[in-house]
C-alpha cells in the first residue's frame, strides 16, 4: 500500500533488466525498498525494462514489494534492437535507443509531477533523498538539484584503494559537478515541467545526446548548465549510491577489489565477499591493504571511522595503466599521480597488511562488525541499509 500523499510529486524513472532480479544481483528489490523508506511519501516510480531478453520475475518483485506507487511503463524491447553484432561488438545506436525509451517514460510521469529523477535498477537512495530534492529545490528556486554520491568511480585517476580514503578537506564521496565524468544519472533531479517543455522552450531528451555513446547523463548535465538552468548543489552529503561503492561494501563486510581492469564493463573495481577476498589476497602480485574510507552517515553508516580491506596490484607501474584508462577530465582536483611512494612503501591513506597500522585497522573493523548499523532490509530483499550484499 502507498503512503498518504503529501507535498510535491516526485517521479522516478527506473531503468532495469533481468540482471537486477533474482537471476542476477537482486538489486531492484533493494532499490524499491530504499524508495519505500523515503521520508517524502508523494512519489511515483515508472519501471522500464532495458533489454530484449525477458525479466521473468519483475511482476513477482512488484507484488512482493506491495507498493502501488511503483508501476511498469515498458516491459519488452523489440528483438529488432540488438545490443551487439554477430561478432560481439556493441551496436553504436543501442544505448541511444534505450535513452529514447527513457525519454518516453519521463514524459509519462503523472501530470502533477514537480520533480523527475532517472536511475538504474541497481542504485540506492538514502531515506531523505526525495525530501531534500523538494526542500533544496524550493529554497534555491532551482531547476535542478545535484547530489554528491557514493560511487566506484570516486577519484578514478588516483592511487588504487587510496582514492576513496578519508583525508582532511576531502569530500566524503564523489562530487556532482554537473559535467561529464563528474555526475551520475541517479544523482540529479530536474524540475519536470521545464525538462519536458511544458514551462518554457526547453524539451530535454537524453536520446538526442551522445549518439552512439553511453555518456548521456553527463552530457545532459552539461546541457542544462549551458542553457542557464539554476542548479542547487547538495554538498558534503551522500544521499545516492551509484552501486557498487566501496563505502557500502565496507558496511556489508565485503572486500574491495581495486586491481587493474581497464575496460568499460569492469573499470572502477568491485565488491567481493570475504572468502573470495581472502583467496585473492594470497595470489602472487596482489597487495592487500586496509583503508579508512571517506564517508558520511547516510545509509546508516557509522559516525566514526569506516575501514575496508582492499586489494590492488603490487606492481606500481600497473597503476598508471589503470589511471590512463580515464581521460584527465575525470581527475578530481588535487589528485596525485599513480605510482606509489618511493621504495615501494605504501603511500598515505592505506596500511599494508602485516604492519602495525593494518593490525589496528583490522581490530577496529572486527569490533565495528559487532554492532548494528540501524534498520536492515528484509532478508528476502538482499541486504540491509541500502547495501547490496557482496558477491560470494
Amino acid at each position: 500500500m502507498a503512503a498518504a500523499d503529501s507535498g510535491p510529486l516526485v517521479c522516478i524513472v527506473i531503468r532495469t533488466y533481468w540482471g537486477h532480479g533474482s537471476y542476477g544481483d537482486n538489486s531492484l528489490p533493494n532499490l524499491l525498498w530504499t524508495l519505500a523508506r523515503q521520508t517524502h511519501a508523494n512519489w511515483h516510480a515508472l519501471l522500464v525494462v532495458m533489454d530484449n531478453r525477458p525479466f521473468p520475475d519483475l511482476r513477482h518483485i512488484l507484488r512482493y514489494n506491495g507498493d502501488d506507487r511503483a508501476q511498469v511503463f515498458a516491459e519488452w524491447i523489440s528483438a529488432e534492437h540488438q545490443p551487439r553484432t554477430v561478432g560481439g561488438e556493441w551496436v553504436g545506436s543501442y544505448h541511444t535507443e534505450l535513452y529514447k525509451l527513457t525519454d518516453r517514460a519521463v514524459r509519462a510521469c503523472p501530470r502533477a509531477t514537480e520533480w523527475v529523477a532517472v536511475t538504474n535498477g541497481d542504485n540506492d537512495y538514502a531515506p531523505t533523498f526525495f525530501e531534500r530534492v523538494v526542500s533544496e529545490g524550493a529554497a534555491a528556486g532551482a531547476d535542478a538539484v545535484a547530489f554528491d554520491f557514493y560511487s566506484r568511480f570516486q577519484r578514478p585517476t588516483a592511487r588504487p584503494c587510496e582514492r576513496f580514503a578519508a583525508a582532511p578537506g576531502r569530500p566524503p564521496c564523489k562530487e556532482n559537478l554537473m559535467r561529464w565524468c563528474h555526475t551520475d544519472l541517479a544523482a540529479t533531479a530536474y524540475r519536470w515541467r521545464r525538462f519536458v517543455g511544458r514551462d518554457g522552450p526547453d524539451d530535454m531528451r537524453y536520446g538526442l545526446l551522445d549518439d552512439g555513446g553511453i555518456s548521456h547523463d553527463g552530457h545532459m548535465a552539461e546541457e542544462v548548465v549551458k542553457r542557464g538552468w539554476k542548479v542547487a548543489r547538495v554538498r558534503g552529503e551522500c544521499l545516492v549510491e551509484h552501486a557498487p561503492s566501496p563505502q557500502l561494501c565496507a558496511q556489508a563486510g565485503g572486500v574491495w577489489d581495486d586491481r587493474v581492469s581497464p575496460s568499460p564493463g569492469a573499470a572502477g573495481g568491485r565488491c567481493v565477499g570475504a572468502a573470495r577476498g581472502e583467496a585473492a589476497a594470497g595470489l602472487p602480485g596482489v597487495e592487500a591493504v586496509w583503508v579508512e574510507v571517506a564517508h558520511d552517515t547516510s545509509f546508516d553508516l557509522p559516525a566514526g571511522p569506516l575501514r575496508l580491506r582492499c586489494l590492488r596490484d603490487a606492481n606500481r607501474t600497473l597503476w598508471e595503466a589503470a589511471a590512463a584508462f580515464f581521460p584527465r577530465e575525470c581527475a578530481a582536483p588535487g589528485d596525485e599521480p599513480p605510482g606509489g611512494a618511493p621504495g615501494g612503501a605504501p603511500a598515505g591513506g592505506a596500511a599494508a597488511e602485516g604492519s602495525a597500522a593494518a593490525a589496528a585497522a583490522a581490530a577496529a573493523a572486527a569490533a565495528a562488525k559487532g554492532g548494528g548499523s540501524g534498520a536492515a532490509a528484509p532478508a528476502a530483499e538482499g541486504g540491509g541499509s541500502g547495501a547490496a550484499a557482496p558477491a560470494a
